[in-house]
C-alpha cells in the first residue's frame, strides 16, 4: 500500500480543493482523470455516515484504487472509515466506544451541544471533545469570533451549560464606558444564570474593565459568575455540585415542577460574636414560635428559614426536612450556624454556633 497524502483534520480545520497526488505514476494520473473526491467531499461523507467530527483523514493507494481512511469521533464512539475516493462508497472498518452503551444512547449530538453553547458564545467552533468527570459526561467546546475566545462546558445529556469563559483576544481592548451598575442590578443579571443565596458580591477590575464577581449557593450547587459592571454581560460562569441529592429529594424533583421565580438577597453580616461556641437545647412550650407562623400541615421551607433567621444571621447554605425536623445550616462570614426546627410546632429544638 502506498500513501499519497496525510491531512490532519483536528480542531475543525477543513481542507478544500482537489486532491494533489504525491505519486506521478501513470496509475496516479489515471486516477486523477476519474475525478477523485476532494478532501472536503470525503469529510462530508464521513460525517453524514456517523455524525460527529473528523479527527484525521489520509489518502492511500490500494490495489482496488485510491481510498480515504478517515477517523471520526461521534457521541463517545471512535470510527475508522474507508471511503472510496472514486465512487464515494463508505465502509466502517472499525468502531470503538469510550462510554457505556446505556450512556451513549442518551448523549446529545455534537450539533446539539454546539447549539447549546451558542446560546452564550458566538463564532466558529475550533475544537470539541467529549470528556467524563465523576461519571458525568460533558462536551468541552472552544469557539472564536473576531474579538473573543470562548470555552464552554455543556452537559452531554441535558444540554445544560455548567461552565463558560469568555476571553478577549490578544491585542483587543476593552472600551468600557458608562455608569457602573448597582449591586442589586448586577444580581438581577446573575439571576438569569444561577439561583440560591448570595455568598459574595464584589466589584473588581479584570483585563482593564470593572466587573462584578458573584458567588452563589443553593442546596446542591455552587455558582461563580463574573459580569461586566456596566452592561451586565456574562464574562464567566461555573456551576459545581458540592452535595448529591438524596433519593427522596431526587424523587421530589422528578415529580415537582421547578419554579423559575428565585429571590436573591444580599444579607448584611452580623456583628462579630464574642462567644466562640454556643449550644443550646430548647424543648419547652414557652419558646415556641408565634402560632400565626405555623400551619397545621407543618412549616414550609420559607417559614422554617424565617424562624431560623430570628436566631442566626447570614445566608442559608443547606436546608433539609428529616423525620419531621427542619435541619438548617447558615453562614455569616466565618461564623457557621446549625439549627433544628420542629416542622409541626416551629419550636427551635437545637442551635449551634461555631466561629
Amino acid at each position: 500500500m502506498k500513501k499519497w497524502m496525510l491531512i490532519p483534520a483536528l480542531a475543525g480545520v477543513v481542507a478544500v480543493g482537489s486532491v494533489a497526488l504525491a505519486d506521478d505514476s501513470v496509475s496516479s494520473s489515471s486516477a486523477t482523470a476519474k475525478q477523485m473526491l476532494t478532501l472536503q467531499q470525503a469529510k462530508e461523507l464521513a460525517v453524514q455516515q456517523v455524525g460527529g467530527h473528523v479527527t484525521e483523514i489520509e489518502l492511500e493507494k490500494k490495489k482496488s484504487g485510491p481510498v480515504y481512511e478517515v477517523e471520526v469521533e461521534s457521541k463517545g464512539i471512535e470510527y475508522e472509515l474507508d471511503i472510496d475516493a472514486l465512487t464515494g462508497a463508505v465502509a466502517v472498518r472499525k468502531q470503538q466506544s469510550n462510554v457505556p452503551a446505556a450512556v451513549s444512547g442518551q448523549l446529545l449530538s455534537e450539533e446539539q451541544a454546539i447549539a447549546a453553547a451558542k446560546k452564550l458564545a458566538s463564532g466558529k467552533v475550533v475544537d470539541i471533545e467529549l470528556d467524563e468527570d465523576n461519571k458525568q459526561y460533558y462536551y468541552d467546546i472552544e469557539l472564536r469570533d473576531d474579538n473573543y475566545e470562548y470555552d464552554v462546558k455543556v452537559h452531554a445529556i441535558t444540554g445544560e451549560i455548567v461552565k463558560f469563559e469568555k476571553e478577549l483576544k490578544s491585542g483587543k481592548n476593552n472600551n468600557q464606558s458608562g455608569q457602573l451598575m448597582k449591586k442589586e442590578e448586577a444580581l438581577a443579571f446573575a439571576k438569569k444564570h444561577a439561583v440560591g443565596n448570595v455568598k459574595k458580591i464584589e466589584l473588581d477590575r479584570e483585563d482593564g474593565r470593572r466587573v462584578y464577581e458573584i458567588e452563589m449557593k443553593d442546596d446542591r450547587f455552587k455558582y461563580e459568575l463574573t459580569l461586566d459592571a456596566v452592561t451586565g454581560e456574562l464574562i464567566s460562569f461555573e456551576k459545581e455540585q458540592y452535595k448529591k441529592a438524596s433519593a427522596k429529594k431526587s424523587q421530589q424533583a422528578a415529580t415537582k415542577p421547578v419554579s423559575s421565580n428565585h429571590t436573591l438577597k444580599v444579607v448584611e453580616p452580623a456583628a462579630q460574636a464574642t462567644t466562640q461556641k454556643v449550644e443550646t437545647k430548647v424543648a419547652t412550650a414557652t419558646q415556641q414560635s408565634p402560632k400565626q407562623s405555623v400551619k397545621k400541615a407543618g412549616l414550609s421551607k420559607e417559614e422554617a428559614i424565617a424562624i431560623a433567621k430570628r436566631h442566626a444571621s447570614g445566608v442559608v447554605t443547606e436546608i433539609e426536612l428529616d423525620d419531621g425536623v427542619w435541619e438548617i445550616e447558615m453562614e455569616d462570614g466565618d461564623v457557621e450556624y446549625e439549627l433544628e426546627i420542629d416542622a409541626a410546632t416551629g419550636t427551635l429544638v437545637s442551635f449551634e454556633k461555631d466561629e
